[in-house]
């Protein structure tokens, strides 16, 4: 096929795989040098060479090897799934997790979940976060205060998912792996890590199959080994990573799921006792079950965990409510305060994700969330260094960019559990359960990276700003979280409906670039420069204020857009300064902030091998 000649590619091409889809583009990849995509049929019909592509280059054949089937390994594993990659993940335990864990989904990691197309199915599966009712003891009875414990906001035409949710873990993880699925990736199970090699082209990863009573050793060939293997990861110290930070042996928490009646469930009650042992009870999303946790310092546990009739006991005693009545206990587990953290998260072609990498209280819920973030700034680099579209050299972008924030974030949630620790519910201007909005992680950021361009006056000075902010909707700079805005009419789009949002076109798969003008003709020189590069990598799309002339169902764009009602430019405030061109990232961070098509090749010099 005379189209296969028109492929620039690094390397000897020797096989062609042609589809219809990139979606087609899986795991199952893996023993053809290029894969090209006839986005417009013309392949399959003879009539034109205008065909898309990706290439796996000969050396990236391997699939990307993810340790450990939380949160964190699959949003990595269906992030890369999503976009071609071959990967196998595995898990040591024998069965699925349980419980609720991490049940607390922050604004941010909603908005990542939309763009792997699971928000909808976790949406369904759980709740917004309930009031919390701190009860004045000890008598147990009569309502302290009863709040948000943190505070509620409407949604916005930016941000449309402001409110953080409630899902168990183990629902969380079983939805991940369903998706993932799709893509024909299951988790094996019994599977551990044991140990690895690495060299200049991959990544051998040892392991030890487990069926019944039998063991069996195996070795796998990866092009890159993720660690999202837990606090106690192998991949961590395998790599002599130091884990720098505090365990405190004085302070225990104990979580457990029960059988529960006597409770209405519609908040979730806070009972201090005496010795300021916590008691917090909430309904899960099962009836009748209830997530408990209880919190103490110089607590010895072990009695309740092997006798589950004094945890009753325990939780009545704390909370004064003698009635109520107790069934099974379906999953139960104690927890120590370990806050830690490494000074770097990957060494050449391995990484460590989520508790691996960090470890830390659960007040103030950032813990799964930050994991999940970590996967999803890791994924897209993964996917265009695998391809062979950007050197190795971005991938130490990875490090650079969370560790700022993991760090600021130990920082915050260790000082919530402090609070905590104190309080005593007979002082009721006390109120160490409110959580600060900036918690939200709307706000986190990146603008001090090495590969975010921005060429605002106040950029340099808005990168020192800190990793953890409070969303501010005035202002947006490179390595900031990108703004939704709907009501965007597709004009190339006859059908109803033929509005969209940029959350809709947004995508774990490619760079976005926005170009707001005024007429499609002032978008010609950026689009001119954008087809100089791999067209799977980028999404062009022109935002105009008003229809344009019969150019803009021509020109060779992805979508032509008209911002009917004015939500596009309010939600990105540097183009009524002067600064038109905003490119957002696979992960839905802003790449770049430029006014035009020389800025904006400047940053994906500094991303694609592609775009001299």
């Amino acid at each position: 096929m005379k189209a296969v000649h028109d492929v620039s590619a690094p390397y000897p091409i020797k096989s062609v795989a042609l589809l219809s889809d990139s979606n087609e583009a899986h795991g199952g990849m893996t023993d053809v040098d290029v894969v090209l995509v006839d986005k417009d049929s013309h392949a399959r019909t003879a009539t034109g060479y205008h065909i898309t592509w990706a290439k796996f280059p000969m050396s990236s054949r391997d699939p990307v090897f993810i340790a450990g089937a939380g949160p964190s390994g699959l949003v990595l594993a269906l992030a890369l799934a999503k976009n071609g990659v071959p990967v196998r993940i595995i898990d040591k335990d024998s069965t699925y997790h349980v419980g609720q864990r991490g049940a607390g989904l922050q604004p941010r990691t909603l908005e990542m979940y939309h763009f792997l197309g699971v928000l909808d199915d976790v949406k369904r599966s759980g709740f917004a976060p309930m009031k919390r009712c701190i009860y004045e003891m000890p008598e147990g009875r009569k309502p302290v205060k009863i709040f948000d414990i943190i505070e509620w906001v409407e949604p916005t035409p930016s941000v449309p998912y402001s409110n953080s949710f409630a899902i168990a873990q183990a629902r969380n993880e079983e939805i991940l792996r369903s998706h993932l699925e799709r893509y024909n990736v299951s988790v094996e199970m019994n599977c551990e890590l044991v140990d690895f090699d690495q060299d200049d082209l991959g990544v051998t990863a040892h392991i030890i199959k487990r069926g019944g009573d039998h063991e069996s050793p195996d070795t796998v060939r990866a092009s890159f080994l993720v660690g999202a293997d837990g606090a106690r990861s192998i991949v961590r110290k395998k790599l002599g990573l130091a884990f720098f930070g505090e365990t405190r042996e004085e302070d225990r928490m104990l979580n457990a799921e029960l059988e529960l009646k006597g409770l209405s469930g519609d908040v979730v009650l806070a009972l201090v006792g005496r010795s300021c042992d916590h008691v917090y009870l909430r309904k899960t999303e099962v009836e009748g079950v209830f997530s408990c946790m209880i919190y103490g310092r110089q607590v010895d546990f072990q009695p309740l965990l092997d006798d589950h009739s004094l945890l009753f006991q325990r939780i009545k005693e704390i909370s004064n409510r003698h009635e109520l009545e107790f069934g099974k206990v379906l999953w139960i587990s104690e927890w120590r305060p370990n806050v830690r953290m490494t000074d770097r998260f990957s060494e050449d072609r391995v990484f460590i994700v989520g508790d691996a990498g960090h470890v830390h209280s659960p007040m103030g819920a950032q813990g799964l969330n930050s994991g999940v973030q970590d996967s999803y700034n890791l994924a897209w680099k993964l996917n265009l260094v695998y391809k062979g579209l950007s050197g190795t050299s971005l991938l130490n972008s990875y490090t650079t960019e969370r560790l700022p924030v993991i760090a600021d974030m130990l920082g915050r949630t260790t000082a919530i559990m402090d609070e905590s620790a104190k309080f005593k519910s007979t002082d009721p201007s006390a109120n160490p359960h409110m959580r600060p909005l900036i918690l939200n992680q709307l706000g986190v950021n990146c603008r001090w990276s090495p590969i975010v361009v921005d060429d605002q006056p106040e950029a340099k000075e808005a990168s020192r700003a800190g990793a953890y902010l409070l969303a501010d909707p005035t202002v947006l700079f490179a390595g900031d979280r990108a703004p939704d805005a709907p009501g965007l009419v597709d004009v190339r789009k006859k059908d109803e409906p033929n509005t969209t949002a940029l959350f809709d076109i947004f995508e774990p798969t490619k760079h976005v670039v926005l170009i707001f003008a005024k007429i499609v003709e002032e978008a010609r020189p950026i689009l001119l420069v954008l087809s100089e590069f791999p067209a799977l990598a980028t999404t062009k799309v022109i935002i105009l204020p008003q229809l344009d002339n019969e150019s803009s169902l021509t020109v060779e764009a992805d979508f032509v857009l008209v911002d009917k009602e004015g939500h596009a430019r309010a939600s990105y405030p540097p183009v009524t300064k002067g600064f038109p061109l905003i490119v957002v990232r696979p992960d839905g961070v802003v790449g770049a902030v430029v006014k035009n098509a020389p800025g904006m090749k400047r940053y994906f010099d500094g991303i694609l091998l592609l775009a001299d």
